[in-house]
């Protein structure tokens, strides 16, 4: 689908009429046209103007004018009550009733498109089970400009045209956060992120096609804190730089530590494996260990594990990537790797020391690893 925003437009005075566009990729939009140049038209919709190139278009249907409105017909009475459910009230009458078990809906389709309006301008198009939901708009320093819309929690993915995964990342309180991942045409990994609350935050990675690193660095709060490297085609460094707040800084003088705290730190340290940037709190149960997830001091979810780790409860909404759970004095003692809001794998550390044993997980029950 091809969405362009056109700065010279004709406008048509006195149409108001909405439409409903149906596209050959099979998006669906909703608006108002507000104007046409050059074989496109411009469409007002609750999102904001996107422009649509007529030869998108697969079906243009006008809303119908609403007819008049005529006297219900008596709903009838159906002959029998179904098996009945049992409601209390605070006078402990039963009144039974009865509803027929609804079907599970399926999940909603969630897929984003990137667009450029302009050589100044790129645009990030969200659409929900083939209807657009939402739009981002960014300056040429790829700033966020412009929010429209509301964009939905969940995991949302990017397709080339020829139909091959191109972007991977989830969305949660209309931010980015946990992983990002995008892919070359041929499906090799290109870029690897991670994102809190809409900002980079820890490694970000670039490969070349064959699989090769091209560069790495290191962000927090969405600001470059740590090295930048580039790297040639045998691998080695080519050039390297250290950040403070994005600026050129001095890098710190390992020699400047002394041993003893050095130690101490190395012992407590965070591996330099991406994180999703989530806090965990662990409370001991009888029946196993209750975990609570929170995103900058805000409750996302909860699990419940057994002795065994099989998975006993698990609320909320949790986004994918790498969380870890911390000892009170620092030491990690397990990994939680979520897709989809699905547990699938958990890390179970020694505190602080050797992984102990993995496990994934088929139908909420732990499955443990076995070594090569």
């Amino acid at each position: 689908m091809k969405l362009l925003i056109y700065t010279f437009l004709l406008l048509l005075p006195g149409f108001c009429r909405a439409d409903t566009f149906v596209l050959k990729d099979g998006a669906k939009l909703e608006g108002e046209v507000t104007g046409e140049m050059d074989g496109a038209l411009l469409v007002r919709t609750k999102y904001g103007s996107l422009t649509i190139n007529k030869a998108d278009i697969q079906e243009q249907k006008a809303e119908p004018a609403p007819a008049a409105a005529t006297p219900a017909a008596p709903a009838e009475l159906p002959a029998a009550l179904p098996a009945a459910i049992a409601v209390s009230t605070e006078a402990g009458i039963e009144i039974s009733t009865a509803l027929p078990e609804a079907a599970a809906a399926p999940a909603p389709k969630l897929t984003f498109q990137t667009i450029f309006p302009s050589s100044m301008t790129r645009q990030l198009v969200y659409i929900e089970s083939g209807v657009a939901i939402a739009t981002e708009t960014f300056d040429a320093n790829g700033v966020l400009a412009l929010t429209e819309g509301s964009i939905g929690d969940g995991t949302y993915t990017e397709y080339y045209p020829e139909g091959g995964l191109k972007t991977v990342k989830t969305m949660m309180s209309g931010k980015a956060n946990g992983t990002l991942k995008a892919f070359f045409p041929s499906g090799a990994l290109q870029i690897e992120a991670y994102y809190l609350a809409g900002g980079k935050e820890g490694p970000f990675k670039f490969f070349t096609e064959d699989g090769k690193l091209l560069m790495e660095a290191a962000y927090k709060n969405d600001r470059l804190n740590g090295w930048k490297k580039e790297f040639g085609p045998d691998g080695k460094t080519v050039s390297e730089f250290y950040y403070a707040d994005d600026q050129l800084a001095r890098p710190p003088d390992p020699r400047a530590v002394p041993a003893a705290a050095a130690a101490a730190a190395e012992a407590k340290a965070v591996p330099a494996e991406p994180e999703s940037g989530i806090t965990v709190k662990v409370a001991r149960q009888a029946r196993g260990e209750l975990f609570t997830f929170r995103l900058n001091g805000k409750y996302i979810g909860k699990v419940r594990l057994d002795k065994e780790f099989n998975l006993i409860s698990q609320e909320g909404k949790i986004p994918d990537g790498t969380i870890k759970a911390y000892t009170q004095d620092g030491r990690l003692q397990k990994e939680f790797v979520y897709l989809k809001n699905a547990l699938k794998t958990l890390n179970v550390y020694e505190p602080g020391g050797p992984l102990k044993a993995e496990y994934t997980y088929v139908e909420n029950e732990a499955v443990k690893k076995t070594a090569p």
